[in-house]
């Protein structure tokens, strides 16, 4: 966002509001937008207000899909996630108001105290997978789900998790993607292999991944896939199995490695079902018959002697297999489960397959293409 552009952006927002909130400062900023805190003057309370990049407000396209998307997120009614109270434009601004939190992110929380206890970092990828099984059960997917959007409010840090919908709202314009290849707008680091490949029609395994990415950093301390540019980090999200969570943290209870390492399936149908199962196993601490598919875990798995060793000698299996029907009915088992009757269902849609000349997944090549 342009400094001189900064400058004057609380003004023309306290413009924009006429009166009927009162902005009292800024409390964080990144790439879709500037936050600040203020004062609801009608009901004597205290909210949040998001500000869009006023570069991409003056896009028609952006404003309207914005105001779609706010309107759809409004739809959600759940304790851990922050409510949208309304949705407005003025002085070249699109914003939103929405709940205060008090309290820090995630990310401020790792930033302060380096990897958290395995217990906190148990209830907060629990407490999150229970606020993406209320969104998805109403087809609605977040699309960037990261530390700073997981916000912990008060002394127990009750997990809160904000902008649902923003990054669908703003995949649309051009100047909103990564690259001029059609990346879908996100956050490169905590992207599922389909997000990065630019696939639109993604369903709610994507966060998934992305909250096994932020379960794996809470953890660690540190982040599965880096590299020193955007690219990199795609190509690895798509081609690399994520690192065994207990080789950098050993005391980590199998059941909840295992949990993280499904969500980090590079294929969606090999990733948990849905949000809701995902909760249920971190709450009986029990992962059923997963077994992980990727070669990175075998290989530290067979180095360490457990019983995973057998599953060393496997042949790593392709993105698609004739398993896969099984599981999108599981997916689709799962969300209906939690879905109100008045929803109408939503079948995720094949999207990965292995090239029979090369072996190589499609989502690879398309991202090897694009880069």
């Amino acid at each position: 966002m342009d400094d001189s552009a900064d400058q004057s952006l609380p003004a023309r927002l306290a413009l924009a509001l006429s009166g009927a909130y009162t902005v009292e400062g800024e409390v964080g900023r990144g790439g879709m937008g500037v936050v600040y805190r203020a004062r609801d003057e009608r009901l004597q309370r205290r909210v949040a207000i998001k500000v869009l990049p006023p570069e991409l407000a003056f896009q028609r396209d952006i404003r309207e899909r914005f105001t779609r998307e706010a309107q759809t997120a409004a739809r959600l009614s759940h304790p851990h996630i922050v409510p949208i109270h309304s949705v407005g434009e003025g002085q070249g601004l699109v914003y939103f108001v929405m709940g205060f939190v008090d309290g820090e992110s995630v990310a401020a929380r790792i930033r302060r105290r380096g990897p958290l206890p395995i217990e906190d970092a148990r209830r907060i990828m629990k407490e999150t997978a229970d606020a993406l099984s209320a969104a998805h059960a109403l087809g609605v997917i977040h699309r960037d789900i990261k530390p700073d959007n997981i916000l912990l409010e008060g002394t127990r840090g009750r997990v809160m998790v904000t902008d649902f919908g923003i990054a669908k709202a703003l995949s649309g314009s051009s100047g909103a993607t990564l690259t001029g290849a059609g990346v879908a707008i996100g956050t490169p680091a905590f992207m599922s292999p389909e997000q990065a490949a630019g696939e639109r029609d993604i369903d709610g395994r994507s966060d998934l991944y992305s909250l096994g990415i932020v379960t794996y950093q809470m953890l660690t301390g540190e982040l599965p896939f880096q590299a020193p540019t955007v690219a990199g980090i795609l190509m690895k999200q798509i081609t690399e199995p994520a690192p065994d969570i207990r080789e950098r943290r050993p005391d980590v209870p199998e059941d909840m490695a295992l949990a993280v390492s499904r969500c980090l399936e590079k294929d969606p149908e090999h990733r948990w079902p849905s949000a809701d199962g995902l909760r249920r196993a971190l709450e009986s601490r029990s992962v059923g018959s997963y077994q992980p598919t990727g070669l990175g875990w075998r290989a530290s798995a067979a180095r360490r002697g457990g019983s995973a060793t057998a599953l060393a000698a496997r042949p790593p299996r392709a993105l698609a297999s004739p398993r896969n029907d099984g599981r999108r009915a599981e997916y689709r088992r799962d969300n209906a489960r939690n879905r109100p009757a008045s929803q109408p269902s939503r079948s995720p849609a094949r999207r990965t397959g292995t090239l029979p000349d090369t072996g190589e997944p499609k989502i690879v090549q398309k991202v090897r293409g694009q880069f």
